[in-house]
């Protein structure tokens, strides 16, 4: 079973993606789920379950900006207050019922770090992230590995092209969102996919540059 456990929509500021058109372009690439992953909204999740039907699983989450980098949460319905601490946004996931994982942890600029990671407990972390150089995924991967946690992977698509880059592999036939939720809390997923390579740099260091200067250069 391969899921996109992280995939932004017009929902985020710096995506215009429909989140009913991420869903069906999901479901004819033959990925059995993906997760909605919104910077600090929930908006595109109810949106993408009206699209998805009863045979494919849209995991409920969000992608939250901590005081010191992003942190995924899975599972979880409504919004959490942006800039805490990542100790503090990790027992506020917990407390809805919702799994915590570091996104992309040594991405320049929005990863957490090894600091950070250490002040909170995560069952995963996003060892493949198709937006982030192999260096930061290979780092992230030996760290997951040292300390015996779980492994996820997402494309963190910002555009439908982006969609299926890298994945999450979970060792079983179709799944309720519960079941995965489980499986994450338990460390027992894994990822594959692609590294961002030069020409995706390029776009993402433009795209990324530009929306920054739009935003008064404040982080997303």
């Amino acid at each position: 079973m391969l899921l996109d456990l992280h995939n932004h929509t017009r929902h985020s500021p710096d995506s215009r993606v429909p989140p009913a058109e991420l869903v069906r372009l999901a479901q004819k690439l033959r990925l059995s789920g993906i997760a909605i992953t919104d910077h600090n909204s929930v908006g595109g999740i109810e949106e993408a379950e009206a699209a998805a039907g009863p045979d494919f699983l849209v995991l409920p989450a969000i992608e939250i900006s901590t005081n010191a980098g992003h942190v995924l949460a899975y599972g979880v319905r409504e919004a959490i207050p942006r800039n805490l601490s990542v100790a503090d946004t990790v027992e506020r996931i917990v407390a809805l019922g919702g799994v915590p994982v570091a996104a992309h942890p040594y991405r320049f600029w929005s990863g957490l770090g090894e600091a950070p990671l250490a002040d909170a407990s995560f069952p995963a972390y996003e060892t493949c992230n198709a937006r982030t150089l192999r260096r930061g995924n290979i780092r992230a991967h030996a760290l997951a590995r040292k300390r015996n946690l779980g492994e996820t992977g997402g494309s963190d698509s910002h555009f439908l092209d982006e969609v299926a880059k890298a994945v999450t592999a979970v060792d079983a036939g179709a799944l309720r969102a519960d079941d995965v939720l489980q499986l994450l809390s338990q460390g027992r997923t894994s990822a594959q996919g692609t590294n961002r390579g030069a020409a995706a740099t390029v776009r993402y260091v433009s795209k990324a540059v530009g929306e920054w200067i739009l935003r008064g250069m404040r982080r997303i």
